[in-house]
């Protein structure tokens, strides 16, 4: 009998199993029973007594509505229905499934409710069950300081959006969603959401002190993110699109942070370099990324564990930008637009060129 196997901490698999008692109380480490939560013709055999014996908690299961309804303790088996008992998965379910649970989760208490976290697919020779529920201490702490920033951020967005409250109304649930982003260290999303409200809103720099929250809890659990900065629309931008930095630097023209804008944000993946984000962006492009492909001009900024580096992305390579964020407090740093920069450079340049003498002072011209 062809099934699909899940386990705790693990990728799904197809197993087969011989269809007697035996096997399939063997699987799942039990007695065993039936569960008939969706409308295609399969079943969930789990063991039977797994939250009483206090199995790893492995998979929570959604109505359609996406309503969390159960969560299985221990390892599980997918099977179809034959006419008595358990059937072969057919192919077209198998696949479905493997996709629906294809991440492992971990489980959080968070508003007094139990919260499904996905995690990263480990390598297969390190795939370990998860733990029954996360123990005490470090990560109460973190729950503490998600739930806290989570609530803030929402706050923060509804005080100063209409439009947020409007499309959001149900502040419990978008808190728990935020929240449910920090805990799977998916920064990225709301770094995104952030830029979006200082764009639409016209709330440049009111952003700043959640920001700084967001680096300070990367860096206390070790979360890395990146950004992409691409040029602005406007007129200012247009003599900087897609220039080498050594152009810019012979022109006395600086990468200021005032011309551009965050266009995307996602989690870092480990061992991923600057390279490798050059070619996801120029080859792979992420379905929801909306600028243009990694181009000469544009600015990647790397959010590694509480630390900020931005980068210009050069013809060839990519060059270290210290002041890209600016140096000091805004008041203390002069705002100079790309208009006046290029003035300026104008101006240098032509006083810079040898004068040519009036022509009465000069000598009579040779024929």
């Amino acid at each position: 009998m062809k099934v699909l196997m899940i386990e705790p901490g693990k990728a799904p698999y197809e197993a087969e199993l011989d269809g007697s008692l035996e096997s399939m109380q063997k699987a799942v480490g039990g007695g065993i029973e039936g569960y008939y939560p969706y409308a295609e013709p399969v079943a969930i055999v789990c063991n039977d007594e797994g939250k009483i014996n206090g199995l790893p908690l492995n998979r929570a299961i959604y109505n359609q509505d996406g309503e969390m309804i159960e969560i299985m303790a221990g390892t599980f088996f997918i099977a179809g229905l034959g006419e008595e008992s358990f059937a072969d998965l057919p192919d077209y379910f198998m696949e479905q499934f493997k996709e629906q649970f294809k991440y492992p989760e971990k489980f959080f208490r968070l508003a007094g409710e139990i919260v499904a976290v996905k995690q990263p697919l480990p390598p297969e020779e390190k795939q370990q069950p998860v733990p029954v529920m996360e123990e005490p201490g470090r990560d109460d702490i973190r729950l503490d300081d998600t739930t806290d920033l989570a609530f803030d951020l929402d706050e923060f967005f509804r005080q100063n959006s209409g439009v947020y409250a409007d499309l959001y109304p149900n502040s419990h649930a978008e808190k728990e969603r935020m929240a449910d982003e920090l805990l799977s260290g998916d920064t990225g999303k709301i770094r995104m959401r952030l830029a979006a409200f200082e764009q639409e809103e016209h709330m440049e720099g009111e952003t700043a002190p959640l920001l700084e929250r967001i680096s300070s809890y990367e860096k206390e659990y070790g979360i890395s993110a990146y950004s992409i900065y691409q040029l602005d629309l406007s007129d200012n931008a247009d003599n900087l699109r897609f220039m080498p930095l050594d152009w810019l630097e012979r022109k006395g023209l600086s990468v200021d942070r005032d011309n551009y804008q965050m266009v995307y944000a996602r989690q870092q993946e480990p061992g991923e370099t600057l390279e490798d984000i050059y070619r996801r962006f120029n080859i792979d492009h992420p379905e929801d990324f909306r600028g243009h492909s990694l181009s000469a001009s544009d600015v990647v900024v790397l959010h590694e564990k509480g630390t900020d580096t931005a980068y210009y992305v050069d013809s060839i390579g990519f060059q270290e930008l210290p002041d890209f964020f600016g140096t000091g407090t805004p008041e203390a740093r002069r705002d100079v637009s790309v208009r006046e920069q290029l003035d300026s450079a104008r101006k240098q340049a032509a006083q810079a060129e040898p004068k040519v003498p009036d022509k009465k002072a000069r000598g009579p011209e040779r024929s």
